[in-house]
């Protein structure tokens, strides 16, 4: 049982899933069941709250398998879809691996990871990739799974080293993601904790353990599900002063248009 316990522990918290076109697709339809949709329903939530009042000419999200815009598109000017497989979203679909995005240097203003760095093979590099792509002042926005919680509990269980599916995701620590955000001068907005329910795929029982998912709400905040990180994007060195409160030179401070210069005696 403890080597059991190990062996999940290295997959879900280190490794993730080894085909990542293939844990995508199981992915897509996990989230068409009771949990799935609780969670979708959860984090659509969320990601309005965290572009309350902010607006943009492009938005991208980074798919794991829903093949749905998850933020309100009449914000922005274009809602890209990247996925590593084909789909019918009602939006523009790029095939790509978030480790390699087709996009120009500063061409972003917003960057939506629904759980990427849970099933990609370098998360770091997802990250780095995105910091690349945003404009300065671009915002980025991590949704993940949170290895403290009852989910991250089950995912040791369940997982198998050959296994897919949301149990064989990847569980990585919000600490350890905002630590690589901060790393590529990300200024944090939010680091939060939601969804209190428990990981179990019958919509009777999630209806009749809403109490308990308010106690653990209260008592154990850290325990949430999913993590949701909200940073944007900071550019050093890039402070443009106006004209009006511009320094002059020495040689200009030294001599002013009502001073005179008087010849000292030789």
């Amino acid at each position: 049982m403890v080597k059991r316990l190990g062996q999940g522990f290295k997959q879900v918290y280190r490794h993730g899933p080894n085909d990542t076109r293939y844990q995508e697709l199981i992915l897509s339809q996990w989230y068409q069941g009771a949990l799935g949709q609780e969670l979708i329903e959860a984090e659509r939530g969320l990601i309005s709250r965290a572009i309350s009042g902010r607006f943009g000419a492009s938005m991208v999200q980074l798919d794991s398998g829903f093949h749905e815009i998850l933020f309100e598109q009449r914000l922005f000017g274009s809602g890209i879809i990247v996925s590593q497989l084909e789909n019918r979203a009602h939006c523009p679909v790029v095939c790509a691996k978030p480790e390699d995005l087709p996009f120009e240097p500063e061409s972003l203003d917003m960057l939506l990871m629904h759980h990427t760095l849970d099933l990609c093979e370098n998360p770091y590099q997802a990250v780095r990739e995105g910091a690349l792509a945003l404009k300065p002042g671009g915002l980025l926005i991590v949704l993940g799974f949170n290895p403290l919680s009852l989910w991250g509990l089950r995912s040791m269980i369940q997982s198998r080293p050959s296994g897919y599916g949301v149990w064989n995701s990847r569980f990585l620590r919000s600490g350890r993601v905002a630590d690589w955000m901060q790393l590529l001068n990300f200024e944090l907005e939010r680091q939060e904790k939601h969804l209190f329910l428990p990981p179990m795929n019958r919509p009777a029982w999630l209806k009749n353990l809403a109490l308990g998912e308010h106690v653990q709400r209260k008592l154990l905040p850290f325990t949430g599900a999913v993590y949701l990180l909200v940073g944007y994007k900071q550019v050093f060195g890039k402070i443009h002063t106006s004209p009006k409160r511009q320094r002059r030179s020495f040689m200009d401070s030294s001599v002013t248009a009502n001073s005179t210069i008087r010849e000292q005696p030789r």
